[in-house]
């Protein structure tokens, strides 16, 4: 089926990503075409929005992730919104897969994941991740979250919460239809691994998710983040 939506809009949050942004961004550049780039800086002071000028529109927002998302879809022109981490790059092909899932009746998704590390640990982190988005219908931002504009309208943005704005969306997308994990793969850096630790990292992340699906509220959360970092 021929995508009926044709314009896509990348909106990407960054706080202090100097060490990423570049690469990412010049990745990405060879994906848009005719699509378009957002980058919405939350207050860096390390010149990341500066890099950011050279490949897409800019944005500066109040800090906050959920802040940060919202902002850039209130600012987007095109018809499809795709949602990305500072640290993440696409293979050819993902946006044209999303056009093709979103003309094939599914509301929105995520990308299927490769972390960029050996370790075989890594593997299971993707596996994870995928069976994730897969079964669970849980997309995070290093999974990429697409919809359409009219969904993310409907949904009513991304909630100005502490924490786990990304799993509310989902909860909210899910409502709406059928999602899906579409290929190619979306390549997350390993950095946040590698500086915490696979197994730390790894660990605090599926503690939260669990919490949450405990009914743990996002406040109640955060603090149980900040204080496992």
């Amino acid at each position: 089926m021929t995508p009926t939506l044709d314009k896509v809009s990348i909106i990407i949050p960054v706080l202090n990503e100097v060490r990423i942004l570049e690469q990412t961004l010049s990745q990405l550049r060879s994906e848009l075409g005719h699509h378009e780039l957002i980058i919405v800086d939350g207050g860096s002071t390390d010149g990341s929005a500066h890099i950011a000028e050279k490949y897409g529109k800019v944005l500066i927002s109040e800090r906050g992730r959920a802040k940060q998302l919202n902002a850039g879809a209130a600012a987007a022109s095109g018809n499809i919104l795709i949602f990305l981490h500072a640290d993440i790059r696409l293979e050819p092909g993902a946006l044209t897969a999303v056009e093709t899932a979103l003309s094939s009746g599914y509301v929105g998704g995520g990308f299927r994941q490769k972390i960029d590390g050996k370790n075989i640990l890594y593997r299971i982190i993707e596996i994870a991740g995928n069976i994730r988005g897969k079964y669970m219908k849980v997309f995070y931002g290093d999974s990429g979250i697409f919809l359409s504009r009219a969904d993310f309208e409907k949904i009513g943005g991304f909630p100005e919460i502490p924490i786990l704005e990304e799993m509310e969306f989902s909860t909210a997308l899910r409502r709406l239809g059928k999602t899906t994990l579409v290929t190619p793969h979306i390549h997350i850096s390993a950095r946040r691994w590698e500086t915490k630790g696979i197994v730390r990292t790894t660990a605090n992340n599926w503690l939260i998710t669990l919490l949450y699906f405990l009914k743990f509220s996002p406040a109640q959360l955060a603090k149980l983040y900040r204080h496992i970092r």
